[in-house]
């Protein structure tokens, strides 16, 4: 289906969500009865290059399922523990739950600017992740970033590649086949759609398909469990909640806007939630 034809079904505009992106961070759209087919088309309108994550199934050629378990999911940014994050992240909800599983949202621009000047100063120095990544996952990722249609065909070489491309990553061998992945990232980021300063990672966010990361400041220290409940209590002062209704989708500049999840109260067949994930704004 063409752009066009997509507008025409559509009751908020790109241009007004394009506008609501870069002024808030995110938006919510309701009462416009999505469906997984209409919201896959709305990311290949909205995004210039859609992305996945290598660890979750395909709902549809243009999105994923999200299953993380049922527990709570703390604040983070898509993919943040990767080179290349998303600049886009949008949900659907097909089946809403009836208790819990309320997506959070917290703007990384007012906790910059809320956060006590310690934390500010501390966090605005790079930070490093490190963590083990099994030879399936990097072929998928790597596959995906170069449009390689057959994961086990990337090589070593291919991931060398993806190195060399973006600075501060290195991956050290494993035995069995996987990697070492370390990568360098700032915790305090400006390359969200209106380049302001924004508190924007994933320090207290979930690895429900990846190992723990170990996250290190500049200077070598740890980033110690205390601190980590001390941002995240700071953070949870600024976090809205999105009620989920069905057919709803919300839409969040991932370079700006962290997103997380209230536990789960029902089973998981009662919630359908699916992502969409893109590089770049169409104009």
């Amino acid at each position: 289906m063409t752009t066009t034809l997509l507008m025409k079904k559509m009751s908020t505009p790109l241009i007004e969500i394009r506008n609501a992106l870069r002024s808030d961070g995110w938006i919510l759209l309701r009462d416009e009865d999505y469906s997984l087919e209409s919201f896959s088309e709305l990311m290949l309108a909205l995004c210039k290059k859609l992305t996945f994550d290598p660890a979750r199934q395909y709902a549809s050629r243009q999105t994923q399922s999200v299953d993380a378990g049922t527990v709570a999911v703390g604040l983070h940014i898509e993919n943040g523990n990767t080179p290349l994050p998303p600049d886009v992240v949008a949900f659907h909800s097909a089946l809403s739950a009836s208790r819990g599983g309320r997506t959070t949202v917290c703007d990384g621009a007012v906790v910059y600017q809320g956060v006590p000047k310690d934390l500010q100063e501390k966090f605005t120095q790079s930070m490093t992740s490190s963590r083990y990544l099994p030879k399936a996952l990097w072929q998928r990722y790597v596959a995906n970033a170069f449009d390689v249609d057959d994961p086990e065909q990337v090589t070593r070489s291919d991931l060398d590649r993806l190195l060399n491309a973006i600075p501060g990553q290195q991956a050290e061998d494993a035995d069995d086949g996987g990697v070492i992945y370390q990568m360098r990232f700032d915790p305090v980021r400006n390359d969200n759609l209106s380049n302001i300063p924004a508190f924007a990672n994933a320090i207290l966010g979930p690895s429900y398909n990846y190992q723990t990361p170990e996250y290190r400041f500049s200077d070598g220290t740890i980033l110690t469990k205390d601190l980590i409940q001390e941002v995240a209590e700071l953070c949870e002062k600024f976090t809205q909640e999105i009620a989920w209704q069905n057919g709803d989708v919300a839409i969040i500049d991932n370079k700006r806007v962290m997103h997380g999840r209230r536990e789960i109260l029902v089973p998981l067949s009662e919630r359908k939630l699916y992502i969409g994930m893109g590089l770049g704004l169409n104009d």
